[in-house]
């Protein structure tokens, strides 16, 4: 089976178990994330980043794995330590870069010159939690943060965001306004607690990354409802890696019938949406965080112990 073949049938399966969670009201990406904060590969200890990101801690929570540590299985040979018999493993993606021939143009020399295009060839890797490996004792040891301390590091993120929209308060409601590139959110002390204003506001601000002067991610205003219900979830996973990395277990918003119906609706028409916000979202959080991310992509090298 080729590549492509390979990645459209996980997508279709990933997104057929989230449609399935959403028809019996669970919104997947609204599940808190472990107190080990983002998925990881225990061999390398490099967190997993988008799609890998929210579906292994989507596995990690349904099977009631004691941490969201994976690696492959000649990874845990490679330690001594082997896959139990009878084990399923878990898909995950990465992506191999290809420069492609475009075409010759003329340089400004008037010399011919051969132009390339990136094209993104997608490669599966199957993962196995910890949980599902014997031979090795994995450090579980955790940093335990003091709820005042996440709190600080929130805040943080949201004071040294590069190219802040302006934040207003007051009213009633929480939104972002693309025309004028400011976020609204309520009073602080409207919310039950801290946490949800956070977290409330780092989905607002996962909106902001999309404006032209950041992540450029809107082609115009966002009225159809589709490509809304794209964005809001988007911006659903992005305050959720957030929550994540700093360690912020919020409490759950309640979500609508209607949100649910159009996240149905989306998912059912386009079965690769998942991968492509999840993605975006990742983007969007590394933006708000400051990091810089290279695309989800592997050398030859790099892909062997994925």
């Amino acid at each position: 089976m080729k590549a492509n073949e390979k990645f459209n049938d996980l997508a279709e399966a990933v997104t057929n178990e989230i449609i399935a969670l959403l028809e019996t009201g669970t919104v997947a990406w609204r599940k808190p994330w472990t107190s080990f904060g983002m998925p990881q590969n225990a061999a390398t200890h490099r967190n997993y980043e988008g799609f890998n990101a929210f579906y292994l801690n989507m596995v990690t929570i349904s099977k009631n794995y004691t941490a969201p540590f994976f690696m492959t299985y000649k990874q845990a040979n490679q330690l001594g330590a082997n896959v139990r018999k009878g084990e399923k493993g878990y898909p995950i993606v990465f992506w191999k870069i290809d420069n492609v021939f475009k075409g010759i143009v003329k340089d400004e020399k008037g010399d011919d010159e051969a132009t390339f295009r990136k094209r993104f060839v997608p490669f599966i890797w199957t993962v196995f939690n910890i949980d599902q490996i014997d031979g090795i004792e994995f450090d579980l040891t955790q940093d335990e943060k003091r709820p005042n301390d996440i709190i600080a590091e929130c805040q943080h993120i949201v004071t040294d965001m590069p190219h802040a929209p302006k934040i207003n308060h007051g009213g009633n409601q929480a939104y972002y306004s693309q025309i004028s590139d400011y976020v609204q959110m309520p009073d602080f002390d409207s919310f039950i607690n801290s946490e949800l204003y956070y977290k409330t506001l780092f989905h607002e601000l996962i909106h902001s990354t999309g404006h032209k002067n950041r992540l450029d991610r809107f082609s115009g205003e966002v009225n159809d409802r589709d490509e809304y219900s794209k964005e809001e979830l988007t911006a659903e996973l992005g305050a959720a890696f957030i929550c994540a990395k700093t360690g912020l277990m919020a409490s759950t918003i309640e979500t609508s019938a209607a949100y649910i119906k159009a996240w149905l609706k989306v998912l059912k028409n386009d079965k690769s949406l998942i991968f492509s916000a999840a993605t975006k979202a990742g983007k969007a959080a590394n933006y708000i965080i400051g990091n810089t991310i290279e695309e989800e992509a592997e050398t030859e090298t790099n892909r062997a112990v994925a």
